[in-house]
């Protein structure tokens, strides 16, 4: 939606001129993937006229939205290598710069990983998991078995349970008013 559609549906100012910066960061940012965070910061305070603060918090935004062009994968990269060499490649060979074309080639070669096999496919559906079953056997975890624990804890609630009483007690709330 444009500025004028966004005014029609009644969205705030505020908002309206949040997301131009937004907008505008995120295209810079498309622009120059490479730029660092404070790249960016600077570049939002430049030419929106917004504090550091602001802008830190506009690049969050844009961010947590769009997600980090800084881990962005490898795929991504390797598309963006290869339409930089095809500039690259198009200006060498209309100079005539065949040492340059060569060069280019070999390094679309190694950015394209063509001159390797292709990874084996991990076949994680054959994967079977681990099943577990629970247990109150504490030597499936190295520790020594006590012969008559539990005669012994019965022992001890009979002896120490009878001890507690139930008490009296009244609840109180506070309510804040410190009353």
């Amino acid at each position: 939606m444009d500025d004028n559609e966004l005014a029609e549906q009644r969205v705030a100012v505020a908002v309206r001129e949040r997301l131009k910066r937004l907008r505008g960061m995120y295209a810079y940012w498309l622009q120059f993937p490479t730029k660092s965070s404070k790249d960016l910061v600077e570049y939002a305070v430049r030419m929106f006229g917004i504090g550091r603060s602001q802008a830190y918090d506009d690049l969050h935004v844009t961010q947590i939205l769009l997600g980090s062009l800084q881990q962005a994968s490898k795929e991504f990269m390797r598309w963006k290598i290869n339409q930089d060499l095809e500039h690259d490649l198009r200006i060498a060979r209309s100079k005539g710069d065949m040492r340059a074309v060569a060069s280019i080639e070999k390094a679309r070669i190694l950015n394209n990983r063509t001159d390797k096999d292709d990874e084996p496919e991990l076949e994680f559906d054959k994967i079977v998991p681990q099943n577990f079953i629970p247990t109150d056997d504490p030597t499936v975890i190295g520790i020594a078995k006590v012969v008559g624990l539990r005669d012994k804890i019965r022992k001890l609630e009979k002896k120490y349970g009878r001890d507690i009483e139930d008490a009296e007690y009244q609840e109180v709330t506070d309510d804040g008013t410190g009353e």
